[in-house]
């Protein structure tokens, strides 16, 4: 398997839309790994209900965000 090389040119005004979409790629692409955010009992009881009530998991929740902040 090759690793593909993301090369990222240093600007004042930051990453262009289209080097940020290719990171996103780049990262989420291959061996998955886990992540352990400490946050209150009681947040972690709300954002599982509320995933329950949308269909949806913890998991898909926090990497559909993850991926929105990486594409800013």
């Amino acid at each position: 398997m090759t690793t593909k090389r993301l090369q990222i040119k240093k600007r004042d005004t930051g990453h262009r839309p289209s080097q940020s979409a290719e990171l996103t790629e780049l990262v989420t692409q291959g061996e998955q790994v886990r992540l352990n955010v400490q946050m209150s009992k009681s947040k972690r009881q709300t954002l599982k209900a509320k995933a329950v009530m949308e269909g949806r998991t913890v998991h898909e929740i926090i990497n559909q965000l993850v991926d929105e902040y990486l594409n800013q």
